[in-house]
């Protein structure tokens, strides 16, 4: 994709969000474009961490134990149901921690 291509997607991508956000600016829900995008955006993050967060203790509180025991009791004897839930499991603790980090970079730069 070049540069100007580039830049016209995300141009369109910036009215597009602002298209979306600006009722909740007109009223008077958020000040600024800014503002609520940033709080919608920290929303959507905190429901996928606080979403992966239960699924990880439904997963602890059926098998009562937490992953890395789950996995030690498997070594060298899973059976092929078990090893689909070692990866479920894995996939889960992989995407919580990836939609953790990405709060941390969103939110790095705050002042507030």
């Amino acid at each position: 994709m070049t540069n100007a291509a580039s830049s016209a997607n995300e141009a369109q991508l910036i009215q597009y969000a602002e298209k979306i956000v600006s009722p909740l600016i007109r009223e008077g829900v958020f000040e600024n474009f800014e503002r609520a995008f940033r709080a919608l955006l920290l929303d959507y993050i905190d429901h996928q961490i606080v979403s992966y967060k239960n699924k990880n203790a439904e997963l602890e509180a059926r098998y009562k134990q937490n992953f890395d025991s789950f996995s030690s009791s498997l070594k060298n004897h899973a059976s092929p149901e078990q090893e689909d839930i070692w990866m479920d499991w894995e996939a889960v603790l992989v995407l919580l921690h990836k939609w953790q980090t990405i709060r941390e970079q969103v939110t790095e730069n705050d002042t507030a």
